[in-house]
């Protein structure tokens, strides 16, 4: 009898060692900051003739990222339906989901220097899902009670951020014209929620744990800076051009002046939303250095560009750290 419980028990051992850990969707963010980085490596290469290579090991690394997470998730829905179910009809959570589908298209760009095909298939994918996504969670808007503490720059991922990343891609392989439509939606979405969630932000203020949120806060300014580019091509309005940046700025120099407020939330796997955020900006800067011939803007691409680097790595390593405590996965 006891050698059977010892077997039993044995089994149930090897089973839970083999179990993969249960991820919100908003860990994609890591797949997000990394692709990024890769295209501001890319456009620094451009700029500053530094090794290609380096972009192209990142994008790997996205790839790697994105695979893993993905796995995690359709798990979720296998094994742990009940959490997946509760993710999806969670007012905050299920922003991040819209992650998703934006990891795909990202995954596009990252392929688009080896295989149209794959490149184009993924991009179709993942713009399809963004936008069925992004008018799904719109009607959520009407239909399903919110607190006033729901109301979390999290909001921007699903009708905002995601489709403005939906546009640049769009613009990056070729399609303008639908690029453009989608740049419509993603601003004008923008523009709308934006005073929405500052108003909260000024009157209700943030919880200490989602302040890695403002991440997000920073990205559609510094997204619709990078589209408009692409998507302009040669009729680019070089004013509005330094509008837009001139407000990317503003937006990221307000952020770093709220460093202590934003530290009071501990470490945690949220913290890869801020390198998504500051990595589009390194990537919009590097491109407009080509066409304004500005020295300046040149000067500040690399600033930044150097800024997105450190902090990159200051997040992979303390990513690294809590996989080895053992604490990078919610209980």
């Amino acid at each position: 009898m006891n050698k059977i419980a010892e077997k039993v028990i044995e089994n149930d051992f090897k089973t839970r060692s083999f179990t993969l850990p249960i991820a919100p969707a908003s860990f994609f963010a890591m797949t997000l900051g990394l692709a990024e980085t890769g295209n501001a490596w890319r456009n620094a290469g451009s700029l500053w003739d530094l090794p290609s290579y380096i972009g192209e090991i990142l994008e790997a690394a996205a790839f790697i990222s994105f695979i893993w997470w993905l796995v995690l998730y359709v798990n979720k829905w296998f094994q742990h339906r009940d959490a997946a179910v509760a993710e999806l009809n969670d007012p905050v959570q299920s922003s991040f989901i819209a992650l998703i589908p934006e990891s795909i298209i990202l995954m596009a760009l990252a392929f688009h220097f080896y295989s149209e095909t794959i490149a184009l298939s993924l991009f179709w994918t993942g713009s399809v899902l963004n936008l069925l996504y992004g008018a799904y969670r719109l009607s959520k808007l009407w239909t399903q009670e919110r607190q006033s503490e729901q109301t979390t720059p999290s909001l921007f991922l699903t009708f905002t951020a995601s489709i403005m990343v939906n546009a640049l891609a769009a613009g990056i392989l070729g399609y303008q014209y639908y690029g453009f439509m989608l740049l419509g939606i993603g601003t004008i979405s923008w523009l709308i929620m934006d005073s929405v969630i500052t108003q909260q932000l000024t009157v209700g203020g943030l919880g200490a744990k989602t302040r890695n949120f403002m991440g997000i806060y920073m990205a559609p300014p510094v997204i619709l800076f990078v589209a408009y580019q692409v998507l302009a091509g040669s009729a680019l309005s070089v004013p509005i051009a330094y509008g837009l940046m001139g407000y990317a700025l503003f937006i990221f120099v307000s952020i770093v002046f709220a460093q202590k407020w934003l530290r009071e939330q501990a470490f945690a796997p949220g913290y890869w939303a801020y390198t998504f955020g500051i990595a589009t900006l390194s990537q919009g800067l590097s491109i407009f250095a080509l066409k304004a011939d500005d020295a300046a803007i040149t000067g500040l691409a690399l600033a930044v560009f150097c800024l997105t680097n450190v902090l990159v790595l200051a997040v992979a390593s303390g990513s690294v750290k809590l996989i080895l405590k053992g604490n990078y996965f919610p209980k």
